[in-house]
C-alpha cells in the first residue's frame, strides 16, 4: 500500500524552468572544456558526453536547490560548493547529486526508448512547451549581448553546447515525461482487482484512513473554502441575496476562485473536517447550504447536491492499485535499459557567479 509518486519524471518541466531562471539569474557562465566530447554515460545505443550531462546535472541542481533549500538550511550551504559538503562519510553532496541526476537520466532514457517501441510521440501541447522554453533561451540569449542561442548555450552549458544537442536534451525530457504520464492514464483496474486489493490490506485501511467497506458512499457537493469566517460569510451572504441558487453558487465561485468548487464525490481529503460531518449527516438534503468553520478558524461554503454512489474505501483501493501497477510497470522499463557511468571521465562546473557570496569560482570546484 506504500505510495510514491506516479510521475517520477514530472518534474522535469518544473526544473527546466527553474534552471532557467538561475541560470538568467547568474547572466555569464563557465563549464569545463576538458573532456566535452568523452563519453561519459551509455545506455542502450546511446551516449552522453560532459555537455549532455550538464544539460541534466544543472536543471538538477537548481531544482534541488529550489524544492529542498530551506528544509536543508544549516545541513547543506548553495553558497557553497557541493563537493565540499558531506552527504555521508563516503559522499559529498555533489556526489549525491551527480548519482540522482543519474538516475534521472536512466529513468529518461528508458521511457524513451519505451516510448519508440511503442511508436509513442510527443503530444502537440508539449512540443509547444519545448519551443517556449528553446524560445525563451534564445531571448535571454539577446538580452545578455550573445550573438545567437549558440553562444549563451556555450557559456551556459560549456564548449561543447549548442542549440541542436540541447534540443535532443529537452525532447528526450519532455517524451519521457509523457510516455510516463501515458503509462499511469491507460492503467484501468478491475472491479475484482480493487476489491481484492482492499481486502488484502482492509486493516490498514482502517488504521490510517478510519474506513471500511460498511461506510456509506460519499455525496455530491460544492465546497468553497475561504481563510476565514468573515470572508466566508461576505460571499455567503451575496449567495443569500440573489436568491440562493446553483448557478448563482457557481458564479459566485468562479468570481472569488476561479473554480466551480464542484466535488464529485466529496472525500475527507478535499474538505475540512467539520465540513466533511457537515457533508456527511444524515438528514442532509438537496440544496442544503451554510458556512461552516473549522477549528483552525478557516471556513468554507457548503453546499449539498446529492448522494453519491461512490465509496471512499474503493476510492483508495483503486487509486493505491493504479499506483503500484504503474509504479512496477515503470521499474520493469527502467530495469530494462540499464546504463553504465565512466565516472573517471565526469567533468562538473559551476556557472560563474554561484558561489560568488562565498568566494568560490566555479573552475575551483570542477570536478577533476
Amino acid at each position: 500500500m506504500e505510495q510514491s509518486s506516479h510521475k517520477p519524471l514530472r518534474w522535469l518541466s518544473a526544473g527546466l524552468v527553474v534552471a532557467f531562471l538561475a541560470l538568467t539569474a547568474l547572466g555569464i557562465f563557465a563549464a569545463s572544456r576538458q573532456g566535452l566530447s568523452d563519453d561519459v554515460v551509455r545506455c542502450g545505443d546511446l551516449t552522453l558526453d560532459n555537455t549532455q550531462l550538464a544539460y541534466f546535472y544543472w536543471s538538477e541542481y537548481f531544482y534541488f536547490a529550489g524544492a529542498y533549500g530551506d528544509y536543508l538550511e544549516g545541513v547543506v550551504d548553495f553558497s557553497k560548493p557541493l563537493s565540499q559538503q558531506a552527504y555521508s562519510e563516503s559522499q559529498s553532496w555533489q556526489d549525491y547529486l551527480l548519482e540522482e541526476t543519474l538516475a534521472t537520466i536512466q529513468e529518461t532514457l528508458a521511457m524513451v526508448f519505451a516510448a519508440q517501441a511503442a511508436d509513442f510521440t510527443l503530444p502537440e501541447d508539449m512540443q509547444q512547451e519545448l519551443e517556449t522554453v528553446v524560445e525563451n533561451f534564445r531571448t535571454a540569449a539577446t538580452e545578455g549581448g550573445y550573438e545567437d542561442l549558440d553562444g549563451y548555450l556555450r557559456a551556459s552549458y560549456g564548449a561543447g553546447a549548442e542549440e541542436a544537442s540541447f534540443r535532443t536534451y529537452l525532447t528526450w525530457s519532455y517524451l519521457a515525461s509523457a510516455y510516463a504520464d501515458r503509462l499511469f492514464e491507460t492503467i484501468a483496474p478491475t472491479e475484482e482487482e480493487i476489491l481484492d486489493y482492499y481486502e488484502g490490506h482492509a486493516g490498514e485501511y482502517l488504521e490510517n484512513y478510519g474506513v471500511s467497506r460498511d461506510d456509506p458512499p460519499l455525496p455530491k457537493g460544492v465546497y468553497l473554502p475561504f481563510d476565514n469566517s468573515a470572508e466566508a460569510q461576505s460571499v455567503y451572504g451575496d449567495f443569500l441575496a440573489g436568491g440562493a441558487t446553483r448557478e448563482l453558487l457557481d458564479n459566485l465561485s468562479a468570481a472569488h476562485q476561479g473554480t466551480t468548487g464542484e466535488l464529485e464525490p466529496v472525500t475527507p481529503a478535499d474538505v475540512g473536517e467539520a465540513a466533511l460531518a457537515w457533508f456527511l449527516d444524515e438528514d442532509r438534503r438537496p440544496e442544503d447550504h451554510a458556512v461552516v468553520e473549522e477549528d483552525d478558524g478557516t471556513a468554507a461554503i457548503c453546499y449539498y447536491v446529492a448522494a453519491g454512489e461512490e465509496t471512499y474505501w474503493y476510492l483508495l483501493a483503486e487509486d493505491d492499485v493504479r499506483h503500484e501497477t504503474y509504479q512496477n510497470q515503470y521499474l520493469s522499463l527502467c530495469e530494462a535499459y540499464p546504463c553504465q557511468v565512466n565516472y573517471n571521465k565526469v567533468r562538473l562546473t559551476a556557472p560563474e557567479g554561484l558561489y560568488d557570496m562565498a568566494g568560490v569560482t566555479g573552475e575551483e570546484q570542477e570536478s577533476e
